[in-house]
């Protein structure tokens, strides 16, 4: 069975795989103040269609810019609260109402979990792990620290910058390692469910349950497990995995899965 087109789109979530907001911080705040660190400055990631750059300026905007030739496409206004960002479209391809994502800022990645979104495009966008221009430096750091002192954090670190550059396979590695030495981070299990994306449905599966086991508050390890239930034909116990995602807040599934679980939604709706 092959991963459809709009489960592969909704796949930028689980490289959506960010902080989840229920969940105490693994890695201490830089600054409180994102205004001296991520908040006037340039993150980047790797997607399907080339580089996405966002760039945060102290006026107040954010700017997104996609592909190769890196034209700003969307045009935001940000506002900062604590560990949360609000984001309202000014220009571009605009979502019409505000999202609000929880923050995690480390010297190595930025990452942006939805808290509150109902626009299926932003997410897409947004949420994920994000790192530095300057990656390539800051991988060279991390490999030169890890060789010089093996750390389980700093293979955690090196997992999530791989993850924001599109390397799934280094990341997935790093993460066994991390694993190995930490099973209980609830985080950790869902990240590296993302990378076994599209060939590992049972390794999805299976870091998921783990995931959940640990946290069952964690609506992205909710929304995988149901992704590979689906691919797995298992359509009943993946739309139930999607319904507890949505109420752990993933609101926008119900809209971007509703098709496909329709039969069993109605029911209970109807119910």
């Amino acid at each position: 069975m092959k991963i459809t087109n709009t489960i592969i789109a909704l796949l930028a979530l689980t490289l959506s795989l960010a902080c989840n907001q229920n969940q105490t911080k693994e890695t201490v705040q830089q600054n409180n103040s994102h205004a001296e660190t991520g908040m006037s400055a340039t993150w980047l990631r790797m997607s399907h269609q080339g580089p996405v750059k966002m760039q945060f300026m102290e006026n107040g905007k954010v700017t997104i810019a996609f592909g190769n030739d890196q034209s700003v496409e969307v045009t935001s206004a940000y506002t900062i609260n604590g560990d949360t960002v609000e984001f309202i479209d000014e220009n571009g391809k605009m979502c019409p109402a505000p999202g609000t994502y929880v923050m995690d800022e480390t010297p190595y990645y930025m990452s942006f979990d939805v808290l509150n979104d109902t626009c299926n495009g932003r997410i897409k966008t947004t949420a994920g792990f994000w790192t530095r221009p300057n990656f390539r430096k800051l991988e060279d750091t991390l490999n030169k620290q890890i060789t010089a002192k093996p750390n389980p954090k700093l293979y955690l670190m090196r997992a999530r910058l791989y993850m924001a550059t599109g390397n799934s396979a280094k990341a997935r590695a790093d993460f066994d390692a991390y694993i190995a030495t930490d099973s209980t981070n609830a985080r950790a299990f869902t990240n590296r469910a993302a990378t076994r994306f599209p060939d590992d449905m049972d390794g999805v599966l299976a870091d998921c349950e783990s995931a959940v086991a640990l946290d069952p508050g964690n609506k992205n390890a909710w929304f995988l497990r149901g992704l590979a239930l689906y691919e797995l034909g298992r359509k009943e116990d993946a739309c139930q995995s999607f319904s507890k995602a949505i109420e752990l807040g993933f609101s926008v599934l119900r809209i971007a899965e509703k098709q496909k679980c329709a039969e069993y939604w109605d029911t209970e709706d109807n119910s």
